[in-house]
Order: C-alpha cells, then sequence, then structure tokens
C-alpha cells in the first residue's frame, strides 16, 4: 500500500466519521390522539403540550443537535381509529409515539405496538391494568386507583358522605370501570354503601332520565362520574334541573375547561381527586401556564401538563441512546428525577410514575386546590 493511498484511506474515514458525528436530521416523534369530534380536548391540549415541549427541547440544542419534529395522527377516540393512527405513524418511520389518550386506546394500540417494538408512552392512561409490566409502554399520569381511593377517604371521612351512587361511561371502561371499582373498595372499608350504578356509552343519545329516577328513589349523599366532561356537564345541569342538589364527586376524566365552560354554575362545589391542579403555586408550572397561554391562547389543562412531561421523558431516553429507537424502552425506565412542570417525577422500572394527589372542587368558575396528599 503506497503512503499516498494509506492517506486517502484515512482521509474517507474520516469524512464518514465527521459525517456520521454532525448528522443533523430531524427526529420524528408521533403523536395519537382525539383530534376532532366532541371529546377531542384532551387529544388537543395533549399535542399542544407536546409542541410547546418540543420547540422548548429543540431551542435547548435538541437531542445532540439534532431537532425533534413531530407527526400528529388522530385517532377518532376508536380502537380502529387508534390502531390506524399507529400504524400511519409507524409507516413514517417515527422513533416513539406519544399517546394515547385513554387507557382504551392505549389497550386496542398495544399489539400492534408490541408487534412494531416502538414504545408508546401516555400522558393521561391510568388504567391499573398497565401497571407492574415492563414492556415498552410507560405514563406519565398516576394510576387511578390511587386517587380513587384518596377521593373516597375524602367524601367519607372529611365531609361525611356515606351513599353514593356511580355513573361510568363504558367506552372508556378500563379506565371507568376501576376507578368506580377502586372507589367502592376503599369507600365500603371505611364504612360507606355504594347504593347504585349506571353505566352508559356516548354512542347512544342520552337523556339522563334513568339517572334521575335512580337518584330519587336511591337517595343518596353523593354522586360519583367517571365520564368526560361535556356528559359531566349534561348531567350536573340535569340534576338541578330536576330539583336535586347534592354533592357531585368525579375521576379526573372530566377535569378539563370544557366542564367549566357548559357546566356552568352547575358544576360549583363539584371534587375531584388528581395528580394536576389548574393553581399549582409552582415556579415551573407558573411558567409553563405562560408560555402555554401565549402560545396556543388558553389555559393548559392536566392533558397539556402531563402530555409535555411525556414528552420530556421520552427525551431523556432518547439522550441515552443518541436519538434513536434501539434499545429506548431500556433507557427509559427506571429513570431518574426528571423536573417537570407539575413537579418531579420519575418513571419506576414498569414506566409508572408517582405524584401528589390534590383534592380540587369548583368555586366561583374555577378549579381550586383544597388539600394536597
Amino acid at each position: 500500500m503506497t503512503l499516498s493511498r494509506y492517506l486517502g484511506i484515512i482521509a474517507i474515514f474520516c469524512a464518514l466519521f465527521l459525517t456520521a458525528c454532525s448528522d443533523a436530521s430531524p427526529i420524528i416523534v408521533g403523536f395519537s390522539g382525539q383530534l376532532t369530534g366532541s371529546n377531542s380536548d384532551l387529544g388537543t391540549a395533549g399535542r399542544n403540550g407536546v409542541i410547546l415541549a418540543l420547540e422548548n427541547i429543540n431551542a435547548a440544542g435538541g437531542i445532540d443537535g439534532r431537532p425533534l419534529e413531530l407527526l400528529t395522527a388522530d385517532d377518532h377516540n376508536t380502537p380502529e381509529g387508534a390502531i390506524q393512527a399507529d400504524r400511519e405513524l409507524i409507516d413514517a418511520g417515527v422513533v416513539a409515539i406519544i399517546g394515547h389518550m385513554t387507557s382504551s386506546l392505549c389497550l386496542a394500540a398495544m399489539p400492534q405496538i408490541s408487534e412494531n417494538g416502538i414504545v408508546m408512552i401516555s400522558p393521561t392512561a391510568s388504567s391499573p391494568q398497565f401497571s407492574g409490566k415492563v414492556d415498552a409502554f410507560f405514563r406519565t399520569m398516576m394510576e387511578a386507583s390511587v386517587r380513587s381511593k384518596d377521593l373516597a377517604e375524602y367524601a367519607y371521612s372529611r365531609i361525611g358522605i356515606n351513599s353514593v351512587v356511580s355513573v361510568a361511561e363504558s367506552d372508556n371502561k378500563s379506565y371507568s370501570f376501576s376507578f368506580i371499582a377502586n372507589f367502592g373498595d376503599a369507600f365500603k372499608a371505611l364504612g360507606g354503601r355504594m347504593v347504585g350504578e349506571i353505566t352508559y356509552s356516548t354512542q347512544n343519545p342520552q337523556d339522563w332520565q334513568k339517572l334521575i329516577a335512580e337518584l330519587k328513589e336511591k337517595r343518596p349523599d353523593a354522586l360519583l362520574l367517571a365520564c368526560p366532561a361535556q356528559d359531566a356537564a349534561a348531567i350536573v345541569q340535569k340534576i338541578n334541573f330536576s330539583g336535586l342538589h347534592l354533592p357531585i364527586l368525579s375521576g379526573s376524566w372530566a377535569y378539563t375547561e370544557r366542564l367549566l365552560l357548559w357546566g356552568g354554575r352547575y358544576a360549583e362545589g363539584m371534587i375531584f381527586a388528581i395528580d394536576y391542579a389548574f393553581d399549582n403555586p409552582r415556579p415551573e408550572f407558573i411558567k409553563f401556564k405562560e408560555h402555554y397561554k401565549n402560545r396556543f391562547g388558553k389555559e393548559p389543562n392536566f392533558a397539556s401538563a402531563f402530555s409535555y412531561e411525556a414528552t420530556l421523558a421520552l427525551a431523556e431516553g432518547l439522550k441515552k441512546t443518541k436519538g434513536t429507537p434501539t434499545g429506548l424502552a431500556n433507557a427509559m425506565a427506571p429513570s431518574q428525577t426528571i423536573n417537570g412542570v407539575v413537579g418531579p417525577f420519575k418513571l419506576n422500572p414498569f414506566g409508572d410514575v408517582t405524584r401528589k394527589v390534590f383534592i380540587v372542587t369548583v368555586q366561583n368558575k374555577e378549579f381550586r386546590t383544597l388539600e394536597m396528599r
């Protein structure tokens, strides 16, 4: 080998090495959630939270100098739509998918996600069916059973609720049914009674007369809801129009500005247990709220914040894999403490998160924290 040829090979090798090291191609991240239709408030808020996080990450240099780029897909809030949305994102070459926004759609998506070896991190899936599993699924919202137990304890011990009728939306039953069941177990252990249960599907028209009749017959101390905001708003209005007045307890699903907008004064006094508070005094949260409102013209909700934090968690994993999907699931969890906007958090070895719980009410058309647990 001549010296010139040897030096030429070295030059080629160095050029290839520098090219690889200076790769500035975007890293494609997918978001899959409901972006149209009556239940789109969680999906659009989640997408916006991801957008804001990506913009901040990219402004700080991205992942080893590579920007993160977002592709979105509408899951139409159906299992078929979720599978199709994820298929489109996988075919487009995303490194991971942030979504879905309900537990039932995450469950529908899991076989395809697992088959393709894609990481999925859901901002708002909270069914206990995901807990304690070593897989490629992660989430930044705490399991619903923890919040339902805190709500049961607050209702029984703090405000003297002894009997409850529940209402659960069945299309997202992996969340709603488990939330009601876990509340009931905790409530009965304290000495309370679950005296009635109503389920319904958003696929069918609702006039809520069955609920009103149940409440008049059973005369419970309170009503427990596990349903989206527009249904919760309709229910509290119907109850008031019927002349009934009783405390309303609710899961996190209805905890959005749509409840305040559509429920109006009839939503006053509703009580929630959730790992997110609109009046969180944390400086990082206040800054996040300001940036979000300036960027999108509206206040963020829990889906916005947890989607932002899901993006942070994904970015931490991508830093470890140099922006590639190879080994990403192992890089994601267990994680170091991540400085989120709601509060510091970390993913345990199963990809689950633990947070503080806020007991929240509606007061003067705003969500107000009563206590933190």
